[in-house]
C-alpha cells in the first residue's frame, strides 16, 4: 500500500506544471507587441545594444555564421515607427548581408 501510494504521489506531481513551465508562460515574448521605435543608422553593435535597450528583446550574433566579416565595419539602416521588434530589427539589418530569425524570448543575427 505504501507503494502505490508513493508512486501515486509522485504519478500526480508529474501531471503538474513544472515551474519552468510557469516561467516560459509568463516570460516577456517580445517579438510580438508593437512599439514606438526610432534608431538612427550606426554601427551594428551599438545599434543592437541601442534596439536591446529599446525593446528588451536580447540579441545574439551567431559567430560561426558571421565568422571573417567585420561587423564593426557593418551600418544599419533607419527603423522608425510602431513596429514589432522583429520589423524593426529586419529594417535595421536591410542593406547588410546580415539576417535575422526569431528565437525563444529574442533574436539571432547571422549571414
Amino acid at each position: 500500500m505504501r507503494t502505490f501510494l508513493l508512486s501515486a504521489t509522485f504519478g500526480i506531481a508529474a501531471l503538474l506544471p513544472h515551474p519552468a513551465s510557469a516561467q516560459d508562460a509568463s516570460f516577456y515574448d517580445c517579438q510580438n507587441d508593437r512599439i514606438r521605435i526610432a534608431i538612427a543608422p550606426m554601427r551594428l553593435d551599438r545599434a543592437l545594444a541601442r534596439f536591446t535597450s529599446i525593446t528588451r528583446c536580447p540579441v545574439s550574433i551567431d559567430t560561426d555564421q558571421v565568422r571573417g566579416r567585420p561587423i564593426r565595419t557593418v551600418k544599419t539602416a533607419l527603423a522608425k515607427g510602431r513596429l514589432t521588434p522583429g520589423q524593426a530589427l529586419a529594417r535595421m539589418l536591410r542593406g547588410t548581408p546580415l539576417k535575422s530569425t526569431p528565437i525563444h524570448g529574442g533574436f539571432s543575427v547571422s549571414k
